[in-house]
């Protein structure tokens, strides 16, 4: 872990990438010391390498994460240095960061660089998957209820266009086990079934799918999976050749705490030719590589994308399963101080950490939960979302000064 942590701040001192200056950032020097498994006092030097307002606790992963200091910095020297020089000749090398980016985003996910493409967020990513398929009358799609819009309206819409069906299953609404989870959607497969498209977990409960099984389940039986990642990139320790999923789309801006404004597709190797492009611009390849064959967009944000590997190297130095596991301990922390504080609380969140990750949902007897979600911003400082209940993501960024916090909150809320 050290050695991660060395690497980082070596990288964040480097004269230049790809002949572009870079800032020396001040703030790797201040990157604190691991002491063990209750080092309170790391987690708030974390918190330091972020810029949150004095006054406001984050408590929104699920929608968006603030990113690192070094990371923010980042874009902004890219962003000064490209506009001082917007020559092709200048720009050119972006491209070459853009290529950077992407090597660094499929180590991280466990994929080959010619599997990874980079686009403005999963909405977009899941989009250009189902937009390209090619699926005809008598064709059946299997989605779980819960996805997001565009990874559930968009199998609708595209429905309707091609003539295939879509059929929507539903989980418990507290389920006992992953077997349980895996079941439902072993049961809906027939003959007739082409791919199974779902959330790895929820925005709307929480639930975390495994995944794995789910693939697994899919690929014995010769079934396409779509993978919804918006959840999990970030928050846990994805190996996609050994999920065995045909499709995973993500963000950077959410639980990986990248630059704004970034999405990941992956399509497997032996996969390219399922998918037909839905934007052709300039530059465009046909089967070169997932970034060529399907996220030529024409001009972008290239600053941006850019800063991916300061994302990457942010989280490496401080370790993805120590990330993993510092997510569970705020969130079995904070299911714990609701049910101490708030026992009228009801969980639309399974309370099992095998069946959920980073997200808790909760809603109060009695309340209106966009109500509660203002109220606790404008007096109280905490941003939640009213989605699927009131939803409270917690963060790497956030300890658990912060956790009471909230919790007292939603507790005055409740009370009064």
């Amino acid at each position: 872990m050290k050695t991660q942590r060395r690497k980082f701040l070596g990288q964040l001192l480097s004269a230049s990438v790809a002949g572009i200056a870079l800032p020396s950032l001040a703030e790797g020097s201040s990157f604190p010391q691991w002491t063990g498994e209750d080092d309170e006092a790391y987690w708030e030097g974390i918190k330091k390498l972020f810029a949150p307002a004095d006054n406001l606790i984050m408590m929104n992963a699920a929608n968006l994460c603030p990113s690192p200091t070094v990371v923010n910095e980042r874009v902004v020297e890219f962003t000064k240095a490209m506009g001082k020089d917007v020559s092709f000749q200048y720009r050119a090398r972006f491209a070459e960061l853009r290529k950077k980016s992407i090597t660094q985003l499929a180590q991280f996910a466990g994929a080959d660089a010619t599997e990874i493409g980079i686009t403005r967020n999963t909405s977009e990513s899941n989009c250009t998957i189902v937009h390209g398929l090619d699926l005809k009358p008598g064709d059946e799609v299997i989605i779980w209820d819960q996805n997001h819009p565009s990874n559930k309206e968009v199998w609708m819409n595209q429905a309707k266009r091609s003539g295939f069906s879509v059929i929507k299953v539903s989980m418990p609404v507290q389920p006992s086990s992953t077997a349980e989870l895996v079941s439902v959607f072993s049961k809906a497969i027939t003959a007739n079934t082409k791919l199974i498209s779902f959330s790895h977990i929820s925005n709307l409960s929480g639930i975390a799918l495994p995944a794995f099984e789910i693939c697994q389940l899919a690929k014995a039986k010769g079934i396409m999976t779509l993978v919804d990642g918006a959840q999990s990139l970030g928050a846990v320790d994805i190996n996609l050749h050994a999920m065995g999923c045909t499709f995973f789309t993500a963000s950077t801006h959410k639980w990986l705490m990248g630059p704004f404004e970034n999405g990941m597709i992956y399509v497997s190797k032996d996969s390219f030719n399922k998918i037909w492009p839905n934007i052709i611009g300039a530059g465009w390849k046909e089967a070169q590589s997932v970034d060529e064959q399907f996220c030529i967009l024409g001009q972008r944000n290239e600053p941006s994308p850019a800063a991916i590997p300061d994302t990457i190297g942010f989280h490496q130095a401080i370790g993805t399963q120590r990330i993993q596991k510092r997510i569970v301990q705020l969130n079995t922390y904070l299911k714990k101080k609701i049910q101490e504080f708030i026992p009228k609380a009801t969980f639309v969140t399974p309370l099992s950490p095998e069946l959920s990750a980073g997200i808790v949902i909760i809603n109060l007897p009695g309340k209106e939960i966009r109500e509660v979600a203002d109220k606790l911003y404008h007096t109280y400082g905490v941003a939640a979302a009213p989605a699927g209940g009131i939803r409270l993501s917690p963060h790497i960024y956030n300890t658990m000064k912060d956790i009471d916090h909230t919790v007292k909150s939603l507790a005055a809320i409740a009370n009064a």
